[in-house]
């Protein structure tokens, strides 16, 4: 665009219509742009060796990207859908669930220190002084175990223990909370994505027919390659903000 305003800048200097004015600003413009050209084909090559790299292929291979990046607007979710699937597949959190389990099963194991327990113990065989005498024996015999002075050391573990579920319970729930503000913050930002990249797309539209109209107004001698400039410059705004709008989408 750039290129075309200044030759036809050029054209109309010479047929004396313009002033040279307008063809030094439309020189400006197209240099201006020229550069923006060059670091942008910079930047694009070390990105593409940057990709060659993460790939794999050789960074001295040509590489041609033939496919662009679609748009295509996401299937709306629900909170409580998104939520629910988060809750069930986020591994840290079942994680954390895990260790509150052990915990409370540590409580209990220290808890069940201070019921009584009761040992029955068994035996049978044969026994005799000599291999021809041999008769059989039996023996049973029954404990019963009552922890009358571990009071305090059982006490203390399941105050231990207790602790330990507390902790545990609290960063489940902790975890839980973070996961749903995650969940609905990433579903604003979705939701935020999708408006601007229709917005973009409208001015976009927007500020290309305003070019079109200020090229128009140029050739026909009605304003100056000013409003041109300036609507070139909204052209690539809105283009930028709108690709920054596709990739935040």
């Amino acid at each position: 665009t750039a290129q075309a305003l200044y030759d036809r800048a050029v054209t109309q200097k010479q047929a004396g219509v313009v002033a040279g004015i307008e063809v030094l600003r439309a020189q400006v413009q197209l240099q201006s742009q020229q550069q923006r050209v060059i670091y942008y084909e910079n930047e694009f090559a070390k990105q593409k060796l940057t990709l060659e790299r993460a790939v794999g292929i050789p960074l001295g291979q040509a590489v041609d990207l033939t496919d662009h990046a679609p748009y295509s607007a996401l299937e709306p979710a629900s909170v409580e859908d998104s939520l629910a699937r988060a809750l069930a597949s986020r591994e840290d959190l079942q994680s954390a669930i895990a260790q509150l389990r052990a915990a409370q099963a540590g409580r209990q194991a220290a808890f069940g220190e201070a019921l009584p327990s009761v040992g029955l113990t068994a035996d049978v065989g044969r026994t005799s002084n000599a291999w021809d005498t041999l008769r059989n024996t039996y023996m049973v015999a029954a404990t019963v175990r009552v922890p009358v002075f571990q009071g305090g050391r059982v006490r203390g573990r399941v105050l231990q223990a207790d602790a330990r579920v507390a902790q545990q319970q609290a960063q489940v729930d902790d975890l839980k909370v973070r996961i749903e503000y995650e969940v609905r913050a990433s579903l604003l930002d979705v939701q935020a994505a999708d408006q601007r990249v229709r917005v973009a797309r409208s001015a976009a539209d927007l500020a290309a027919s305003q070019l079109a109209q200020a090229q128009d107004r140029f050739a026909a001698g009605v304003t100056s390659n000013i409003e041109v400039v300036q609507a070139q410059e909204a052209v690539a705004t809105a283009t930028e903000n709108y690709l920054s709008a596709l990739y935040a989408h």
